[in-house]
């Protein structure tokens, strides 16, 4: 891999990283609301007080549940937009001057920030609701991967410094 192509690869990596991240989160909303979806046919239904109320307790938590994940979504597409469009950004500066070595470095570092919010988010989303951790923990996993090698693209930017004009 030469160093001209890493950028670019990452990139690919990121991008695939948030379609993945996408696409799990999908599939968990899509859980949810069709959870919602029986549990308001078994609420009518019901045909005691105390079945009833359960249900109703019931119904009350997956409400919150869809609601966090509505939120988590919203948020994780973001992060995911801000990782991407970081490395796209800091992909189209080629440093002349110092100034725009300084500035593509800090669209990596952005890039490196949205890899640890993204990671949390996940996190937290397979902790505080029902979830497949191994499905969240692949994706960390992934996003730790993506991680190293924006470190690296980073660290191989440094082949500008004797180059650069003040």
């Amino acid at each position: 891999m030469s160093k001209k192509n890493e950028c670019f690869e990452t990139l690919r990596d990121a991008l695939i990283i948030r379609k993945k991240v996408t696409e799990v989160l999908r599939v968990l909303a899509l859980q949810t609301q069709k959870r919602l979806e029986v549990l308001q046919e078994n609420l009518t239904t019901s045909n005691t007080d105390e079945e009833h109320d359960k249900i109703k307790n019931e119904l009350r938590e997956e409400r919150f549940n869809f609601w966090l994940i509505k939120e988590e979504c919203s948020l994780v597409a973001t992060k995911g937009a801000d990782l991407t469009g970081a490395l796209r950004t800091a992909n189209t500066i080629f440093p002349i001057y110092m100034s725009e070595f300084t500035e593509r470095r800090v669209f990596m570092d952005k890039a490196l920030g949205a890899c640890n919010v993204l990671q949390d988010e996940l996190q937290y989303i397979a902790e505080a609701v029902y979830a497949d951790k191994n499905k969240f923990t692949a994706l960390v996993l992934e996003i730790d991967v993506l991680f190293k090698k924006i470190k690296n693209v980073r660290q191989a930017d440094n082949r500008f410094l004797k180059e650069l004009k003040d």
